[in-house]
């Protein structure tokens, strides 16, 4: 499952409009991503997608979790609320072994993104569109 979604990812590309891009991860733990989230202003998630490079494992967790958020069309208050420990007992405990920060990487960015986009939402907040960060890279050359 993680080899196919880390060589077919889904939802994955930059979102046009996000209100976050909220970037994670570093080369030293198996990867970089960007979560761009769009929020509906009531605590659902309107839309979301991750770009990034990395390992299988963070690739393919990050992938996993996004269309999970899609398919059961989770709240942001049921997404803060996702153990990190099921999640890599979802994805194997087995083939993780010790890389549980690559396989959490997309989760923890995620949340990261939804702290976010609630903080700019609060009344008074300064509003501006999320950073582009296309053609920025995330790792070290």
């Amino acid at each position: 499952m993680l080899v196919d979604h880390a060589t077919n990812p889904r939802h994955a590309g930059v979102l046009e409009g996000a209100d976050v891009a909220m970037p994670g991860g570093g080369p030293e733990c198996g990867g970089s991503v960007v979560v761009y989230l769009k929020g509906d202003g009531d605590g659902r998630i309107s839309d979301l997608s991750f770009s990034g490079a990395g390992d299988t494992i963070s690739m393919g967790a990050a992938s996993i979790i996004m269309q999970k958020v899609h398919e059961e069309s989770l709240t942001m208050d049921e997404v803060l609320d996702l153990d990190y420990g099921a999640l890599v007992e979802e994805l194997g405990s087995d083939v993780i072994g010790s890389r549980t920060r690559n396989a959490t990487l997309g989760l923890s960015t995620l949340k990261s993104a939804i702290r976010k986009y609630r903080r700019d939402s609060r009344p008074g907040a300064p509003t501006r569109p999320a950073a582009s960060l296309s053609g920025t890279s995330l790792l070290r050359t």
